[in-house]
């Protein structure tokens, strides 16, 4: 792996390599007839701030994407004032937000479904606007699978509404079958994951 694939320069160049290639950046609640599709989403693990790196390039490309946020994170809080800053930049953007639904903090007396939807309803009050959709946050550590749970709201890779779709992901900054750079032209339908704290202007030590 090489570091200059995190570069803000290589997701520009990237992203306007797939809109020069003829793809149609969509939300993951979006339906589209567009030959060529791609879903864009980004989960907020650590750091809400990193993400403006990420959306300066997505106002500048005029394409929309979904963040996912956390409730439980150790590392920002989404009822500050900085927090829900951002989130609404995101919203006024015409990009879409999500949960990132952290299933170690179900208590026993809940179901997923009863979870999931209280955390739905705590985000929105959050942001003061309804969010619909939820992801998870690290399955493979968990053991956690959720894909057929809320499938009118799941947005989990492996959920149904994912159906066709090849999936890239950096987690863990690696990219595991090459960067997304490297897929322009490969696939039609396409979700593309990425974490806004492996992402940086000129070097790493910017994000930790």
């Amino acid at each position: 792996m090489m570091f200059k694939e995190f570069t803000i320069n290589r997701y520009r160049k990237t992203i306007q390599e797939y809109k020069g290639a003829g793809y149609i950046f969509t939300g993951v609640g979006d339906n589209t007839t567009n030959p060529k599709n791609i879903v864009m989403v980004h989960d907020v693990d650590h750091d809400i701030s990193l993400c403006d790196n990420l959306l300066s390039v997505e106002e500048s490309t005029g394409i929309v994407s979904t963040y996912f946020l956390r409730l439980h994170a150790k590392s920002y809080n989404m009822l500050s004032r900085n927090s829900i800053s951002i989130a609404k930049r995101i919203l006024q953007n015409g990009s879409n937000l999500g949960l990132h639904y952290e299933p170690t903090f179900k208590p026993s007396s809940m179901d997923w479904q009863e979870h999931i939807n209280t955390e739905l309803k705590i985000l929105s009050a959050v942001v003061g606007q309804e969010i619909e959709y939820f992801n998870l946050h690290e399955p493979t550590r968990t053991g956690t699978c959720l894909s057929s749970i809320l499938p009118s709201k799941n947005r989990c890779y492996n959920s149904p509404h994912f159906e066709g779709y090849k999936y890239l992901s950096d987690s863990s900054c690696r990219w595991r079958e090459g960067c997304f750079s490297e897929h322009v032209g490969r696939w039609n339908q396409l979700l593309v994951l990425t974490h806004p704290i492996w992402w940086y202007n000129d070097c790493p030590a910017e994000n930790y």
